[in-house]
């Protein structure tokens, strides 16, 4: 799900509700691992990936146990900030893991189905915190080989407010909001069809910091959004604005720093991985 797996097009992301998700252990995920294989990362071969391209599976290289984690739990394409995941042991943020995970060859149709949904039917289920069907497979994974257990509790945190500026919206409503697009790269922004609280936790990436949708608006809009990156080396020229600039200037948005609750993953039990 992270960004470091999926092309410049994305087609997922939504960071941020108020509300909690349901109990991550009370629900099943649609389909069964047939195989996994779970191996601790060669050193020489520490290029960390994550891919779901495979029709029947997963394959994860390099990857920490908080990332991986991540894949099964954010509501978002990037791993989870250290403010965003509490109570994991040492080892789970140093050790790496390569981990194969495949699907009995009569479940490939519907794998290949659910690990890649309409970016609409995402964005209605990241609103609503609710897993995906591949999110729930790498979860009852992680419950299985790392005996996981968590659960979620709001806490308050440093985040941006994502408001209307004075003068509002510079936006356009979306030609079609019925299918949305998405492209991401450094220092540009552009959607179609994309409602505001899926921009605020885009905008979460380059900030590297929790932001809230209160706009108060479910409409969908096309836009485009060009900036100067925040972790530009000093001195480097650019004629873009720095991103709070250009959300008020371009988009008729606005940043502001404020407190709220944001939901945040506990994490009660973790172990090594049992032995394939």
């Amino acid at each position: 799900m992270f960004l470091l797996s999926r092309p410049v097009v994305l087609s997922l992301l939504l960071q941020v509700s108020s509300g909690l998700p349901a109990s991550p252990q009370s629900q099943k995920p649609p389909l069964s691992w047939a195989s996994v294989a779970i191996h601790v990362t060669d050193p020489d071969k520490a290029g960390q990936n994550y891919s779901n391209d495979e029709p029947d599976g997963i394959t994860a290289r390099a990857m920490s146990l908080k990332d991986i984690i991540s894949e099964g739990y954010n509501f978002s394409v990037m791993p989870f900030r250290d403010d965003e995941i509490s109570g994991l042991p040492g080892w789970a943020k140093t050790a790496r893991y390569d981990i194969i995970a495949r699907v009995d060859p009569d479940d490939v149709p519907a794998f290949k189905k659910l690990s890649d949904p309409p970016m609409q039917e995402l964005i209605a289920d990241f609103t609503a915190r609710r897993p995906t069907g591949e999110m729930l497979m790498m979860q009852s994974l992680l419950q299985d080989r790392f005996a996981l257990r968590v659960h979620w509790e709001s806490k308050e945190r440093s985040v941006y407010a994502l408001v209307v500026a004075k003068g509002g919206l510079r936006i356009k409503p979306a030609a079609d909001p019925k299918h949305g697009e998405l492209t991401f790269d450094r220092g540009h922004l552009a959607g179609k069809g994309v409602p505001l609280s899926f921009l605020a936790s885009l905008l979460a990436l380059p900030l590297e910091h929790t932001v809230v949708d209160k706009t108060g608006t479910t409409a969908s809009y096309d836009f485009y959004l060009r900036f100067h990156p925040l972790d530009d080396p000093a001195g480097k020229e650019s004629n873009d604005p720095d991103i709070f600039t250009a959300v008020q200037e371009q988009l008729g948005l606005k940043l502001q720093s404020t407190h709220a609750s944001v939901p945040v993953l506990v994490i009660d039990h973790v172990d090594p991985p049992t032995p394939n």
